[in-house]
């Protein structure tokens, strides 16, 4: 004798996995483009994830001045990469990088060439060859000179001195990128190959 429901029950495998099979894409996924260039976020981590670069942009080189236009009007930087050195040592003996790391530090100068004043500066990271990302590190003085510091630059005015950044001891940096702090797209970045 069949027992009532017994096909159904059969059945019941086949519908739960079509129905898993079927299931629908979030409203508005398939609407983002699969090529979109994003913009990089500074997440404070050394060695987080590469930023995308924006395709075509070109490399500076140490010595070479890049104009950055910012989002408002009237903001406008002239960064120069005056120098760039490999390891970076600091004046203090006691203050070193943690084992596993080294730094390398770049002599940056930046000019307020707009019609606008800053009140702060925006964002730097290595990039290294394997295309990790890291941002900039707090230090004291180098043997190669101060850190730049600045509370704001008016329009004419120039900052300049030496960042530094915290990388893998192995790792081999191949460019630096400056963002600005207000970023319009495809003006407000510069890159240096190094």
């Amino acid at each position: 004798m069949r027992q009532p429901g017994l096909p159904a029950l059969a059945l019941l495998p086949l519908l739960l996995l079509g129905a898993t099979a079927c299931q629908s894409v979030p409203e508005g996924a398939a609407l983002a483009p699969a090529a979109a260039p994003a913009v990089p976020v500074d997440d404070g981590v050394p060695g987080g994830e590469g930023a995308p670069v924006r395709p075509g942009a070109k490399d500076a080189h140490v010595g070479d001045a890049v104009r950055v236009h910012g989002s408002q009007v009237g903001r406008h930087l002239e960064v120069l990469l005056a120098a760039y050195v490999d390891p970076a040592v600091s004046v203090d003996k006691n203050f070193v990088p943690p084992a596993g790391k080294r730094w390398v530090a770049a002599s940056m100068s930046f000019v307020n060439v707009g019609g606008a004043s800053y009140g702060a500066l925006g964002r730097m990271w290595a990039h290294d060859g394997a295309g990790q990302r890291h941002p900039v590190v707090p230090t004291g003085e180098l043997t190669t000179g101060k850190p730049i510091v600045f509370d704001s630059l008016a329009v004419g005015e120039r900052a300049e001195g030496w960042v530094v950044f915290e990388i893998p001891e192995n790792a081999r940096i191949v460019r630096l990128e400056y963002q600005d702090a207000n970023i319009r797209a495809n003006t407000g970045e510069g890159f240096w190959a190094v």
